[in-house]
């Protein structure tokens, strides 16, 4: 747990959801362990958010670990059962790993993760609140290779807190999971990989092309400047820039941005081609958008200039035509 207790420190403003919104102010009941939901049995479909119905089609798969979606006022931990919070974590499939899911068999693991209010909590309680997201990530990750892979090349793939809980597991375990064969990429995105992290764990490699595999994609969109006050980038952030897929600082045009996706409330998606440039600053990823209307968010409780919610939007078809690259080229070394 040590990446996600040093580093949450310095989210105590953040918001951690897919949607635009105000951090919680309101008091939660007293955390009692006793009172935690059962963890998750994930030899259970019910532990799942997503899994394939019947034998996977697809030759590749995506385990994808949902963002913050719980914030209501009666539960530090999310019950798998609880509605709203489904509903929320649908959406992050439906807007962001379904970048991924047109050509990869999805499976998303349901988890205890812990209330947007825990952000304000003291780093002891927050530790406490999330070791159960942690041990439940872990446990999903395990059971899925153990047994539903089934020697398919896969994505790992998140974002925000999916990607901080993924982080955190990477760098103590990547290496001793019994997978990491057949991991084509991890996309970690809305979140940081620090040289610490590497050096901590030097069998994770950060993609340095557009072809690489098993290699790990980060980073954290802003606008040019903001990497100060962006709260999920950290000290010592490696970057990838997702037009060029190097960590070099050379300016990606917008030329190359095959388009940002944006959604609307009533889920319909509007593909705007060339929409932003990209280029690896100073921790972060800053972006010129053609029209920064559409990516501001009224009362989010991120400063003005980062996008933290548009990671995936602003580079959506980019994400998706670079996993069917990274997937070509891992069947070609595999032959």
């Amino acid at each position: 747990m040590h990446k996600i207790i040093a580093s949450l420190s310095l989210l105590v403003q953040s918001l951690l959801i897919l949607a635009c919104c105000v951090l919680p102010a309101q008091a939660l009941p007293s955390f009692d362990p006793a009172d935690a939901p059962p963890a998750p049995d994930y030899s259970q479909r019910s532990s799942w958010l997503a899994i394939p119905d019947g034998a996977p089609d697809k030759a590749m798969d995506v385990f994808w670990v949902y963002p913050t979606v719980l914030m209501d006022d009666d539960h530090w931990l999310m019950e798998l059962d609880d509605a709203a919070s489904r509903k929320g974590a649908q959406r992050t499939i439906d807007q962001q790993a379904s970048v991924f899911t047109e050509n990869a068999n999805l499976y998303a693991p349901l988890y205890r993760q812990m209330n947007l209010a825990g952000l304000s909590l003291s780093d002891e309680e927050r530790e406490e609140r999330l070791s159960y997201a942690h041990k439940d990530v872990k446990n999903a990750l395990l059971y899925y290779i153990s047994h539903y892979n089934n020697g398919r090349p896969f994505i790992i793939a998140g974002h925000s807190q999916g990607s901080n809980i993924l982080t955190d597991i990477m760098v103590d375990s990547w290496g001793s999971l019994d997978g990491e064969k057949n991991m084509v990429a991890a996309y970690l995105i809305g979140w940081s990989i620090t040289g610490q992290d590497l050096e901590h764990n030097p069998r994770m490699r950060i993609c340095k092309s557009a072809d690489q595999t098993g290699c790990f994609i980060t980073y954290n969109s802003i606008a040019p400047g903001k990497q100060d006050v962006a709260p999920t980038i950290l000290p010592g952030a490696v970057v990838v820039n997702p037009l060029s897929w190097t960590t070099d600082t050379e300016r990606a045009p917008a030329t190359r941005n095959l388009g940002a996706v944006f959604f609307s409330d009533n889920g319909e998606a509007t593909v705007y081609p060339h929409f932003a440039s990209a280029q690896v600053q100073n921790g972060g990823l800053a972006v010129i958008p053609a029209d920064t209307s559409r990516v501001q968010c009224k009362g989010s409780s991120f400063p003005e200039g980062v996008y933290h919610v548009y990671d995936y939007s602003l580079f959506y078809e980019n994400l998706k035509a670079n996993a069917m690259e990274r997937l070509r080229a891992f069947e070609s070394k595999s032959q």
